[in-house]
């Protein structure tokens, strides 16, 4: 005879239509089944070393596929299209784990145990409150900065004020000799890169992204700069300072 906790719901049913003593479970026709709809509803479904979850864990966990740190990967591409947001592909932005994770198990419909940070991720957070600064040069290096990453340093100067001595001093960077076209701005980026694939790619991305979220009739460039070690000029390890070189694959 099967135990109670075989059966768990029919505990909650009136002690008539319960297992009775010396009754099998095959003459237990409720016990079976209900049995089918526990294995449904709690994920309960008696296979050893085969993890299942039930529609109840789904319905408690239902918050967390609208939440990006803890969505299913396979699912960001959705969440991404709510707000009008087209991903960037490749492991630099998805993650590593991301990544694997879609490889392995393109259908994986259980959401992250624990918040995780991606370019990605990051970006369908924030896109909402950067689409409210849209047109504006604080958007505009808030929505590079997600893509270049927190240790990229982006400076954003429109040449609005006159060149003053000891202020602007890099020709170019903040500096512009002779007269500069219409509504003009330039982008600046220390960009540490350990590769050079990486370094192009990231490079089309903030390009294109300073395509889209400049206002039409503006005109701007972009000067990436790659930092060395130099003392005085650039400090932090991995941050603004690049020790090794750059690879090139």
């Amino acid at each position: 005879m099967s135990s109670q906790n075989d059966y768990s719901y029919v505990q909650y049913l009136p002690r008539v239509f319960q297992q009775k003593a010396g009754e099998s479970d095959e003459q237990f026709f409720l016990g079976r089944f209900l049995k089918a709809f526990e294995a449904m509803l709690s994920g309960k479904t008696g296979a050893a070393g085969k993890e299942s979850v039930g529609i109840e864990a789904l319905l408690d966990g239902m918050h967390q596929y609208f939440d990006p740190g803890t969505a299913p990967a396979q699912f960001l591409p959705w969440l991404a299209g709510w707000v009008g947001l087209e991903l960037a592909e490749g492991v630099e932005y998805d993650g590593e784990q991301d990544n694997r994770d879609c490889a392995l198990a393109p259908m994986q419909i259980l959401p992250l145990p624990a918040a995780r940070s991606t370019v990605n991720r990051n970006l369908i957070s924030s896109i909402v409150q950067l689409y409210k600064k849209r047109g504006t040069l604080d958007g505009l290096a808030e929505y590079l900065q997600v893509y270049a990453g927190e240790e990229a340093a982006i400076q954003i100067h429109d040449y609005e004020e006159p060149v003053r001595c000891g202020i602007g001093q890099r020709v170019g960077i903040n500096t512009m000799v002779g007269a500069a076209e219409p509504s003009y701005f330039s982008v600046h980026v220390i960009l540490p890169a350990y590769s050079r694939s990486i370094l192009q790619n990231k490079v089309q991305i903030l390009q294109e992204v300073i395509r889209k979220e400049k206002p039409f009739y503006t005109n701007s460039s972009l000067n990436i700069e790659v930092p060395k070690m130099c003392l005085g000029v650039y400090g932090r390890v991995g941050m603004e300072t690049l020790l090794g070189g750059m690879t090139e694959d």
